[in-house]
């Protein structure tokens, strides 16, 4: 499978860390989701004071140092750059994300379409679904991908999270699962930290089926003025059950440090 076929939900950045804002409000908290590697969703917490409207739009740059997804560096160690303009009207959002490789000949351009359902004060659903084309030393490629996410939050500050993404060019899938606290350093300056396990059944079709991964992730976000905040992350994914010898899709499946930066516009 080429490395353009990524995950639905970065149990990564804060970026992973583009974000897409489809919020939705639940007892104490607002649950937005965001966009990470390769365009597609994840979820975090915004500040309870702000306020839901029914449309909205971010704009967000990012910057990461390698290309990494399902605990593969996809770019042979090359950072890529990305953009994403999230588009956001009650429980419906629509997510271009284009990217460029730094250092390398990939391009990737992603069309994200979300729902999301409110099950419980605690429970949200997210169903989505993405076409994907890629473009590596001119060769191009396509792809279509469905997507279920589901976020629970188990406390204030601590949020059970999981996502299963289905490549129809692959014939697989991939599932994750993730725990994220909050720290809530002030009102400008908020630290998240995440932990998650990535297992595959086909989506890398050359690479061994079952766990795959465990990543652990920080990120850090400062609200610079009302409409502009800053964000970095730093990244760290630990290969499981690598065989190489058996599997040409775990080639480029290692233990990676990487990191990003980058700023989130709100219209």
């Amino acid at each position: 499978m080429t490395h353009y076929l990524k995950y639905v939900f970065v149990i990564t950045t804060l970026a992973g860390v583009n974000t897409a804002y489809a919020q939705a409000k639940t007892q104490e908290h607002y649950q937005e989701l965001e966009v990470g590697v390769g365009g597609n969703i994840k979820h975090t917490n915004t500040d309870v004071n702000y306020k839901n409207k029914e449309f909205d739009l971010h704009i967000h740059p990012l910057w990461e140092s390698r290309y990494v997804t399902e605990g593969r560096d996809n770019l042979a160690g090359n950072g890529i750059a990305s953009i994403a303009t999230e588009f956001n009207y009650k429980n419906f959002a629509v997510i271009p994300w284009a990217a460029k490789g730094i250092s390398s000949d990939y391009s990737e351009l992603n069309l994200n379409a979300i729902y999301t359902a409110h099950l419980s004060e605690r429970i949200e659903m997210y169903v989505g679904y993405n076409y994907i084309k890629a473009r590596e030393e001119g060769i191009d490629a396509h792809d279509n991908e469905l997507s279920l996410d589901f976020a629970y939050l188990y406390a204030d500050d601590i949020q059970l999270l999981s996502s299963v993404y289905h490549s129809f060019d692959a014939s697989g899938t991939f599932l994750e699962l993730a725990v994220k606290k909050d720290f809530y350093i002030n009102d400008l300056l908020l630290l998240d930290i995440q932990s998650g396990v990535g297992f595959n059944a086909g989506y890398v079709n050359d690479g061994h089926n079952g766990i795959n991964n465990v990543k652990f992730t920080a990120n850090l976000s400062y609200q610079l003025f009302n409409q502009l905040a800053l964000y970095t992350y730093t990244s760290y994914s630990i290969a499981v059950n690598k065989d190489e010898k058996r599997f040409a899709g775990d080639e480029t499946l290692r233990n990676i440090f990487w990191g990003g930066v980058g700023i989130s516009y709100q219209y």
